[in-house]
Formats: C-alpha cells, sequence, structure tokens
C-alpha cells in the first residue's frame, strides 16, 4: 500500500481587534500543491466556519457551533466545492468507531474517527484510504501532519484538513464529558 506523508506549519495572524484574528495550518503537499486551512475563516452570531482551500484540492469548509476559535461537530455542517454535505453520528455510542462521524462526499462513504484517546490524533478512512491526522507541537513549532495509505485524492486530503479546523473533542467519550461540562458552565453564565 503506498504511504505519503506531509506536514502543514502552524500559522496566526493577530493583527487588529481580536474578533478578527485568524489561525490555520498551511503548507505544500507533494502533487496536491499549496493548502491553506483558516479558522475561524467567518463568524456567523455563535457559529464560526473553518475552511480550506488551495491549488488543487476543493475549497471545503465547516461551519459549527463556535468552541473556543473553532467550530465544534455540534450543528455541524460541511459544504465540499460549494455542495451540502449531510453529517451523521452517534452521540452515545460507547466506542470511539461508534461515535465516529459519517459523510457520504461524491458518491463515496467516510468515516472520520478517533484513533486514541488524545485529542490529537484522528483517522479519514473510506474504502482502500485512511489518512491519519497527528496535530502536535506547540508555540510557533505547531504542525499537522497527514500521513496518507493508498491512493488518496484531492477531495480525501481536503476533508481530512478541514476537519484539523474543527473541535473534535467529541469524538471521545471522555472529549464528550469535558464538553459538555463546558458547555454547561457557559450556559449559566447566560443566566447569571
Amino acid at each position: 500500500m503506498q504511504q505519503h506523508t506531509y506536514a502543514l506549519e502552524h500559522w496566526e495572524d493577530r493583527s487588529g481587534h481580536r474578533l478578527s484574528w485568524k489561525f490555520g495550518y498551511r503548507g505544500t503537499a507533494a502533487e496536491f500543491g499549496r493548502i491553506e486551512v483558516v479558522y475561524p475563516k467567518s463568524r456567523h452570531g455563535d457559529r464560526h466556519v473553518t475552511e480550506v482551500s488551495g491549488d488543487s484540492v476543493p475549497t471545503t469548509s465547516f461551519t459549527g457551533w463556535a468552541y473556543g476559535r473553532k467550530p465544534s461537530l455540534h450543528m455541524g455542517q460541511l459544504s465540499v466545492g460549494g455542495a451540502g454535505i449531510r453529517l451523521k453520528r452517534n452521540r452515545w455510542a460507547q466506542t470511539r468507531a461508534g461515535r465516529a462521524l459519517r459523510m457520504q462526499v461524491a458518491g463515496r462513504e467516510y468515516r472520520y474517527l478517533a484513533t486514541s484517546g488524545r485529542h490529537r490524533d484522528r483517522a479519514l478512512v473510506r474504502d482502500g484510504v485512511e489518512i491519519r491526522t497527528r496535530r502536535h507541537g506547540s508555540g510557533a513549532r505547531k504542525k499537522a501532519t497527514f500521513t496518507v495509505l493508498g491512493p488518496a485524492d484531492a477531495t480525501d486530503l481536503a476533508l481530512a484538513a478541514v476537519m484539523c479546523g474543527v473541535n473534535t473533542r467529541n469524538l471521545t467519550r471522555g472529549g464528550a464529558v469535558r464538553a459538555f461540562f463546558g458547555r454547561s458552565l457557559n450556559w449559566l453564565e447566560v443566566f447569571q
């Protein structure tokens, strides 16, 4: 099976007011050319948008309820090349495989799942292709590394890249519990 590894460097633009700050990853992925992940690309009230663009990847965006700087899976919407994609997940499942985010893009079934209890290790899987994503490092040395197994195309890479700019903590039971308590505390602040 073919295997390729690509790394995107973390970047930040903290110019202007803090609500206009942008973050993300950018770099070159061999035959796919330049790829850039931006979050939040835009804000719509309490919803943030993460967007991926590049030389050969389709413009892909994920919109969801804001959790920090990134959109969360809560009320998430995915768009690939302008086409809306239906997302499904079982938030009550006990296993990481059961909690996976499922989507169908261009007639292909995908699963995006946690590969460890940590929130930095994820995998995008479709028939014959797996892209393992790992976010690592700190400060100016942050990176997102993609290990591609199988004959991946530009859509596969765009989907894996956009998810780097999404809070996917709910794909693990522990992350879901932490997110629940975080949201509960935010809701309590509303009533004070």
